[in-house]
């Protein structure tokens, strides 16, 4: 066998035999040797490590370890650069449109935070506001509402309606200034009510607690919704149970019944109603959930 510019027999760690035949993997752990192995890697990897041998019988007597050679990385290729974080000064701040962070003997980023010499006023948040367009009060729980104004209901001024109302329509929660309406198995009154903008107002019908026919339907509720009534509170029945359903809005009523109301127009408009054992006047507040319905002189808060 010959051997090529090293002329070292067996000390070398790579084979140098110029014969094809001789060079071989098989040949190589004949004689003792072992493998060498050249790697491509990518750029910027500059290690080299061993690894185990394949799965393969091994030759009697000898190790089986491979030797891995990795070849440098190119020298074109720059070294892997850090993110670099600096503020953003505003540009429209003539105090500090030539400021470097660089230059900054506090940096911002990874250590300490530099205290800003010029106060920034944060955004304002909008604030929830009504307007006469829409009337309609914040959404309050009746059970905190209770809690946080007893002194209101020992004289009076907040009261509770009693337990006998349904809920109907999608909004279980609502509240705002009461309209009042007074009529009997007539539903001419409250049609011309609910065609009205509602203005986030709440119509409160007292239909005498009559169970022999209904004085709300299914358009009217539809006209209600669509003219931004907050809820209806119907001391009655109503009908098109479904639809009123379907609609965004609150609906309180004693049941429902298939039969239609009068249609004379007889009735009263903005009267103090006595429903549910409580007294009503035109203009107070109302507030409605799943727990039950408050009447108060003026508007609450939490």
């Amino acid at each position: 066998m010959e051997f090529g510019s090293c002329g070292i027999r067996g000390k070398c760690r790579g084979l140098c035999a110029k014969s094809s035949e001789d060079s071989s993997p098989a040949f190589a752990r004949r004689r003792g040797q072992q493998e060498t192995l050249t790697l491509t890697l990518l750029p910027g990897i500059t290690s080299c490590a061993r690894a185990r041998p394949r799965p393969r019988p091994r030759p009697r007597g000898r190790s089986g370890w491979w030797v891995i050679r990795c070849p440098p990385p190119p020298a074109s290729s720059p070294p892997p650069l850090l993110p670099i974080f600096t503020n953003t000064i505003p540009t429209s701040d003539p105090d500090r449109a030539n400021h470097h962070p660089q230059s900054d003997p506090s940096p911002d980023w990874p250590g300490q935070i530099a205290a800003d010499p010029t106060p920034r006023n944060p955004l304002p948040r909008p604030r929830a506001s009504r307007t006469e367009s829409n009337m309609a009060a914040l959404p309050l729980a009746t059970a905190e509402v209770c809690d946080a104004n007893a002194h209101l209901i020992m004289n009076g001024e907040l009261r509770a309606l009693q337990p006998v109302f349904q809920v109907y329509g999608r909004r279980q929660v609502f509240a705002g200034p009461i309209v009042t309406l007074k009529v009997y198995e007539d539903n001419v009154l409250v049609r011309e009510f609910l065609e009205e903008k509602g203005q986030g107002r709440v119509l409160v019908v007292d239909g005498g607690g009559s169970l022999r026919c209904a004085i709300l339907g299914g358009n009217p509720v539809q006209q209600a919704q669509n003219n931004g009534w907050a809820g209806i509170v119907v001391n009655g029945c109503i009908r098109d149970v479904d639809e009123i359903n379907g609609c965004d809005i609150g609906v309180r009523a004693l049941n429902s019944h298939p039969m239609k109301a009068n249609k004379k127009g007889i009735g009263e408009k903005h009267v103090p109603v006595t429903i549910a054992g409580t007294r009503i006047c035109d203009g107070e507040w109302l507030y409605a959930d799943t727990d039950g319905i408050l009447i108060s002189r003026t508007e609450l808060t939490v």
